[in-house]
């Protein structure tokens, strides 16, 4: 029996440092793995920000906001290039027309550039078989109602 015991002791001792290599230095964890939609939940609520940035003329913000949008659009392209659904090629004209009208400060151009911007969205969702995902102008103030204002959730 104590033969036995010692054997299951230096079996477990011998492959301990093997479960310690194994581990993350320092007790890190393994990197968060993005997914592409999270990447266009968060676009979602920078082209809400933007919309209403733009609605007050805040242009400062409205350009931030549209700026990030590029980013999250760049950072889709380099993370899943297999994926059409992840390319700028759709966005780009949009995103340029929505950049000059916040640039020229344009309330009216603004609104017809982020039309387009949505409608570009709405396309490519169309395109990836996740047509159900309809933006749309928010309905409502952000102070009376929620960032998801810009979506449609009833089924067509």
């Amino acid at each position: 029996m104590k033969r036995r015991a010692v054997i299951v002791a230096l079996a477990i001792g011998v492959s301990l440092p093997v479960l310690a290599e194994d581990q993350p230095p320092g007790g890190a964890r393994p990197p968060y793995l993005l997914r592409l939609s999270d990447i266009m939940v968060a676009t979602q609520l920078r082209h809400f920000k933007l919309w209403y940035a733009g609605q007050v003329k805040n242009w400062e913000l409205a350009n931030y906001e549209l700026a990030q949008i590029r980013a999250s659009f760049e950072d889709a392209t380099k993370l899943f290039p297999n994926n059409p659904a992840a390319s700028l090629t759709a966005i780009t004209q949009p995103v340029d027309e929505v950049r000059s009208a916040i640039e020229a400060k344009d309330s009216a151009r603004f609104v017809k550039a982020i039309d387009k911007l949505t409608l570009a969205c709405n396309s490519c969702h169309q395109a990836a078989g996740v047509g159900f995902i309809a933006i749309r102008e928010p309905r409502t103030s952000p102070m009376l109602t929620s960032p998801f204002s810009d979506q449609a959730f009833r089924p067509k």
